[in-house]
């Protein structure tokens, strides 16, 4: 399967790599980048990561069989709603953010003509960011989850399977809905965990943390912020049942609930 033209927009670690591996896999005649910034457009065609680029969405978007959003999750709605009169007839529209109930739904109130939209989410990145950090093999044995609707095109869902499944990429199909529950308990509380416990450490002792003790903020919390509020209710009730095991200083407790956790995690 070989796309024609495909147009990314947003070059930073997830669109730059989406480049990459595009070209390593031969799936596009023509790659076409867009970004905000002149810098990076620059860099993108220096490094051949890109065959042209373009600071102009409606230019980026002309005549392209499937445009990937790969911009941060607030502004993904509002390039959508810019780009959509420009798709032309036959293109699939898609998105890489990380939360999706928010994304899909109001994209799905634009109204395309012509066009489809399948909003995807590649379950994949680095502790690197920005197109310096572009790896064309950063997808290669992830998961990607495309969010189906009523309103979702088969075909649409057919050629991104086969796309994402090119990249070698584990293809999961899901509603928004479950996406957002399930990357809330896998990632985002996860994430929140780690900016809780950041603010709970004084400095002194910050000074002897390892390189990997990292402060984390996320767009994602605000626009998952119902199923994150759940989980964190939920992690509070198991962290309760460790701080009274260690109240009453009950041994057999404890190892109960260590013994729970690694039964899951040897699971996985």
């Amino acid at each position: 399967m070989t796309f024609k033209r495909i147009t990314i927009i947003g070059l930073g670690l997830i669109g730059g790599s989406l480049a990459l591996a595009i070209k390593e896999k031969k799936l596009a005649e023509e790659i076409v980048g867009v970004s905000r910034r002149r810098s990076t457009i620059d860099r993108a065609i220096k490094n051949k990561i890109v065959d042209s680029a373009t600071l102009d969405l409606k230019d980026g978007v002309k005549d392209s069989d499937l445009v990937v959003i790969a911009a941060p999750v607030l502004k993904i709605v509002d390039i959508a709603k810019h780009i959509t009169p420009f798709l032309k007839k036959g293109a699939i529209l898609t998105d890489a953010g990380s939360t999706k109930r928010c994304i899909v739904a109001n994209i799905e109130k634009i109204g395309f003509k012509g066009a489809d939209f399948l909003g995807s989410h590649p379950v994949a990145g680095s502790e690197k960011s920005g197109i310096k950090s572009a790896d064309k093999d950063l997808f290669e044995g992830a998961c990607c989850i495309l969010t189906k609707t009523k309103n979702t095109n088969p075909r649409a869902i057919a050629m991104l399977k086969k796309f994402w499944g090119k990249l070698g990429m584990r293809v999961a199909v899901m509603s928004p809905r479950m996406h957002d529950k399930l990357l809330s308990e896998i990632s985002h509380m996860p994430h929140a965990v780690s900016v809780s416990l950041v603010n709970s450490v004084g400095k002194n002792s910050l000074r002897l943390a390892a390189g990997g003790f990292k402060d984390i903020t996320r767009d994602i919390f605000l626009t998952n912020r119902d199923n994150l509020r759940k989980d964190i209710e939920l992690l509070k009730k198991e962290l309760s049942k460790i701080q009274a095991a260690l109240k009453n200083n009950d041994s057999s407790r404890l190892l109960k609930l260590l013994g729970n956790a690694k039964v899951i995690r040897d699971s996985l």
